[in-house]
């Protein structure tokens, strides 16, 4: 029998632990993964994120990491029939539980939400969000044809009833839409979104249905209403989100987001679910600049002979920049992969920390240059050195 390892933290004072988290974990025979592991996970990681490049098994990861907390079977469907052996250690409502698949002893881990990268599609009202074969905990992380519950039903009811739900769930989705003012159920009974002209503005469009919403904005509302049905459920006693444990896995958080998104989401979710331990999977560099402190950042490789594993890239990331980034060993890009492949000559690489700062030593290159081409004097005054 396994036993239960030391619990580690990032802050050592605070010594903060999430309800439930990843310790450690490991994988044997799952699609690809010939053998890996994981240890000494901090209890106190709140994001865990996934980089590699296409192809390389980052879904394969989220899968077995999957099947080890909630096992192999997801109502009447198999996960996997192959051979395959994890065990993950990890906190439970703060208690140590040790989980090895095909054990006697096996308990599934109940507040999981596992999110696939197609996440656009909701349940129609008229389902009222009963559980069918491909609205399961786990199915859209292991199909691509996977349907989220619907969280307008939830609004829905809730505006008729006028109970206090019904505000909980509109100003949490809210907090996580910067560009939408409001949530209304209009004279149809249906709800509708109203967005703003930009972040800080009083201005709105006029209202729209989900199905006319843009991607970015369908993917947001569709997975964390999901997420909240979900928790709801398992959670029947708790009313704030704030309040709700877990373990939610992403994979392709970036999907649909703009650069500005893909850096503010991570901060968006970690003050709504403080007490929800996210792993998320991703292509792009953005989301590495809005990792809150806590995080754990792993990079997926494969190889013929060893298979996919994951290896956990120590790397202090808080003062680097999108550059820097892409050329460490969570993305690997060479220098010259970094620049515009329409670049010419490399001493033409303009090397400014923002456009801003490339548009104004235009201007001032165009002033010397006209001041050049008028043959004017420089004033008496400009070189002299003050005393």
């Amino acid at each position: 029998m396994k036993t239960f390892s030391p619990d580690r933290f990032f802050n050592q004072t605070q010594q903060k632990m999430l309800p439930c988290a990843i310790k450690q974990i490991s994988i044997e025979n799952y699609q690809g993964i010939i053998k890996t592991n994981l240890v000494d996970i901090p209890v106190d990681t709140q994001w865990i994120f996934l980089t590699g490049e296409n192809g390389f098994g980052k879904t394969m990861v989220l899968q077995a990491i999957a099947i080890s907390l909630f096992g192999n079977q997801d109502q009447q469907r198999i996960l996997t029939d192959s051979d395959c052996h994890t065990w993950v250690e990890f906190k439970n409502h703060g208690h140590n539980q040790i989980n090895i698949l095909g054990n006697s002893q096996f308990q599934p881990f109940t507040h999981l939400v596992a999110y696939g990268s197609s996440r656009l599609e909701i349940q129609n009202q008229q389902t009222r969000n009963e559980i069918s074969n491909k609205s399961t905990t786990t199915y859209g992380l292991f199909h691509t044809d996977g349907i989220l519950l619907n969280i307008e039903y939830e609004l829905f009811i809730g505006y008729l009833k006028k109970n206090a739900k019904y505000g909980i769930i509109k100003n949490t989705l809210l907090k996580l839409l910067p560009l939408i003012a409001d949530i209304q159920v209009n004279d149809q009974d249906e709800v509708v979104y109203l967005e703003k002209e930009h972040q800080n503005s009083d201005k709105t469009y006029a209202p729209l249905p989900f199905i006319k919403l843009a991607s970015g904005h369908k993917n947001i509302i569709a997975m964390i209403g999901d997420m909240l049905i979900r928790f709801y459920a398992q959670q029947p006693e708790v009313i704030e989100p704030q309040d709700f444990c877990g373990i939610v896995l992403i994979d392709e958080l970036d999907l649909h987001l703009h650069p500005k998104w893909q850096r503010k989401l991570q901060k968006l979710l970690s003050n709504v679910f403080p007490n929800v331990q996210f792993i998320a999977s991703t292509h792009s560099v953005i989301p590495f600049l809005g990792a809150p402190e806590n995080s754990v950042f792993l990079k997926v490789n494969r190889s013929q002979e060893q298979g996919i594993t994951v290896e956990r890239i120590n790397i202090d990331i808080s003062n680097l920049l999108p550059n820097s980034l892409l050329t460490s060993p969570l993305f690997d890009l060479d220098g010259k992969d970094i620049k515009s492949e329409n670049n010419r000559r490399l001493s033409d690489v303009r090397t400014e920390e923002t456009y801003d700062d490339v548009k104004l030593n235009d201007e001032i290159r165009a002033s010397l240059k006209a001041f050049e081409a008028s043959r004017d004097d420089f004033p008496d005054d400009l070189f002299e050195i003050e005393t």
